[in-house]
C-alpha cells in the first residue's frame, strides 16, 4: 500500500511537474510572443514618431512657404492695383488731352471759320469796290463816248454846214 501510494505520489508529482512544465512553456511562449510583439510595437512606434516628426517638418516648410507666397500674393496684388490706378490716370489724361485738343481744334476751326469769312468779306467788298470803280470807269468812258460822239456829231454837223455852205 506504501509502494502504491508512492507510486500514485510520484505520478502525480510527474503529472504536476509535466502539468507545470506545460504551463511554464506556454507562459513562456506567451511572454514571448508579447516581447516580440512589444519590440514590433516599440519600433512601429518610432517609426510613427519619426513619420510625424518628418510631417511636422513638412508643415512647417509648407507653412512657411505658403507664407511667403502669400506675402509674394499680396505684393503682386499691390503692383496690380498701382499699375491699374496708373494705368486709369493715365487714361483720364489721355481723355484730358484729346478733350483738350478736340477743344482747341474746334476753337481754331472757328477761328478759321471766322477768318474764311471775313476774308470772303473782305473779298466781296472788295469785289463790289471794283465792280463799283470799273462800272465808273465804264460811266466815264461812255460819257466820254458820248462826249466824242457828240463832238464828232458837232463837227460833221459844222463840217457839213460848212460844206453845205461852200457848195
Amino acid at each position: 500500500l506504501e509502494a502504491d501510494m508512492r507510486q500514485t505520489q510520484e505520478e502525480q508529482q510527474n503529472a504536476s511537474n509535466g502539468k507545470l512544465r506545460r504551463i511554464r512553456e506556454k507562459y513562456e511562449a506567451e511572454l514571448k510572443q508579447v516581447e516580440e510583439s512589444e519590440k514590433s510595437l516599440l519600433q512601429k512606434h518610432a517609426g510613427l514618431k519619426e513619420q510625424t516628426f518628418d510631417m511636422q517638418e513638412r508643415i512647417t516648410t509648407l507653412k512657411a512657404e505658403s507664407e511667403r507666397t502669400k506675402r509674394e500674393l499680396e505684393n503682386t496684388k499691390e503692383v496690380v492695383e498701382r499699375l491699374t490706378g496708373e494705368r486709369n490716370d493715365m487714361s483720364d489724361i489721355i481723355r484730358q488731352e484729346f478733350a483738350d485738343r478736340l477743344v482747341r481744334t474746334e476753337e481754331e476751326n472757328k477761328r478759321l471759320k471766322m477768318e474764311m469769312s471775313e476774308v470772303r468779306a473782305r473779298r466781296q467788298v472788295e469785289l463790289e469796290r471794283v465792280k463799283e470803280e470799273k462800272e465808273t470807269e465804264i460811266r466815264d468812258i461812255h460819257e466820254r463816248v458820248k462826249q466824242a460822239i457828240a463832238k464828232k456829231d458837232d463837227v460833221v454837223s459844222s463840217l457839213t454846214a460848212q460844206y453845205q455852205v461852200r457848195k
